[in-house]
C-alpha cells in the first residue's frame, strides 16, 4: 500500500502516486511517501524521480538491517526501529522503519502498521508545517514519536522485573524460568537496537548532511539524550534480569537439595528396618518364633531401630 501527501500553499493534502511524482519532479514543494509492505519493484517505480540507489531499495524491503544512516549526497538512507510491548510474550518486540530523506521528499517503508507512522498520518493535516517546512521536520517528528513510545516499554519492563522478583521469592511457578529467559532475550534484542539507533541520531546532529538543516539539529540532540537514558535503563534491566536468573537457579537448586536430603533421611531410616525384616524373614527356626509375644518383640525392635536411626541423624544435624 502506498500513501502520499504533498505540501502546497493551501496546506498539506493527500495525493496519489502520480501527483507525488509530479511534485518530486518539479521540486517546488515537500512530499511524503509512505510504503506499507510494498514490493521492491513498486518502491522502485515510486521513487524513480529521486534516483534512489538499487541497494537502498533492496535494503528497504529486506527488513533485516541494524540502525544506520548512509549518505548518498542528495538523500540520506536511515534505518530505525519502533518497539511495542507484547502482552502475550511479556517482552518488547521491534519493527523496522526505513526512511529516505531528500531535500524535498521523505519516503518511509514498514511492514504492517506502525504507531509513529499512524500518529504522523493523523496529525499532518492539523500541523501542515511538519511537511511544509521541509521533510526533515517530519523525519524529526517520526523519530521523536518513536522514542516517546519507548518510555511505556521501560515502565512495563520494570513492572515485569518487580513481578518476577516477587514470584521467585514468594510463590515460584514452573513457568518463571521461561518468563525470565524470554524477558532477558527481549531486553538484549532491544539493547542491540537502541544503542546503534542512538549513535545514528547523534550522527544526524553533526554538520555532515545537507538534507538535515542546522535549525533542526538541537531537536535531534534532544532525541539522542532520551535514547541515551533508555540505553542506561536497558543496561540496568539487563543486569537485574541476569541476577534474577542466577537467583532463580540458586533457589531451585536449594529446593532440590532439600528434597534430596529429606529423601535420603527417609531412605537411611528405612535401611536398618530392611535388615531387621530380612533377618526375621529367613526360613530358619529362630528362638523368637517360639516366644509367646514374639511378634510384638519384632515390631518393637523395628520401632526402636527407626527411632534410634532418627535420633542419630538428629544428633548429627542431617535432617
Amino acid at each position: 500500500m502506498i500513501r502520499g501527501w504533498v505540501a502546497g500553499t493551501g496546506g498539506v493534502h493527500v495525493a496519489d502516486l502520480e501527483q507525488v511524482q509530479a511534485a518530486l519532479t518539479a521540486g517546488a514543494c515537500s512530499v511524503w511517501l509512505d510504503f506499507e509492505g510494498s514490493g521492491v519493484e513498486e518502491v522502485h517505480r515510486a521513487l524513480e524521480p529521486l534516483g534512489v540507489h538499487p541497494l537502498v531499495l533492496e535494503d528497504m524491503v529486506m527488513q533485516v538491517n541494524r540502525p544506520k544512516v548512509d549518505d548518498y549526497g542528495s538523500y540520506l538512507y536511515l534505518v530505525m526501529h519502533s518497539a511495542r510491548w507484547d502482552e502475550n510474550e511479556k517482552k518488547p518486540t521491534l519493527r523496522e522503519i526505513d526512511m529516505v530523506l531528500g531535500e524535498h521528499a521523505l519516503a518511509t517503508y514498514h511492514d504492517g502498521e506502525t504507531r509513529s507512522i499512524v500518529v504522523a498520518r493523523d496529525i499532518i493535516a492539523r500541523r501542515p508545517e511538519l511537511l511544509s517546512k521541509g521533510p526533515a521536520y517530519l523525519m524529526h517528528f517520526l523519530l521523536d514519536t518513536m522514542v516517546d513510545h519507548y518510555l511505556p516499554i521501560m515502565d512495563r519492563i520494570a513492572e515485569e522485573v518487580d513481578e518476577l522478583e516477587e514470584t521467585v521469592f514468594e510463590h515460584d511457578t514452573p513457568d518463571v524460568h521461561t518468563r525470565i529467559v524470554r524477558l532477558k532475550r527481549g531486553i538484549s534484542a532491544m539493547r542491540r537496537i537502541v544503542g546503534p539507533q542512538r549513535d545514528t541520531i547523534l550522527a544526524l546532529t553533526r554538520d555532515e548532511y545537507r538534507t538535515v538543516p542546522a535549525e533542526i539539529r538541537p531537536y535531534l540532540r534532544d532525541v539522542y539524550d532520551r535514547l541515551a537514558r533508555f540505553t542506561d535503563l536497558l543496561d540496568s534491566f539487563r543486569d537485574e534480569v541476569s541476577s534474577l536468573l542466577d537467583l532463580h537457579v540458586s533457589i531451585t537448586s536449594n529446593r532440590m537439595n532439600d528434597v534430596i536430603k529429606r529423601l535420603t533421611v527417609i531412605a537411611t531410616i528405612g535401611l536398618p528396618l530392611t535388615v531387621v525384616t530380612s533377618y526375621y524373614g529367613m526360613n530358619l527356626k529362630l528362638p523368637e518364633y517360639q516366644w509367646e509375644h514374639g511378634e510384638w518383640f519384632v515390631l518393637g525392635l523395628l520401632a526402636l531401630t527407626a527411632l534410634g536411626t532418627w535420633a542419630y541423624l538428629r544428633l548429627r544435624r542431617w535432617d
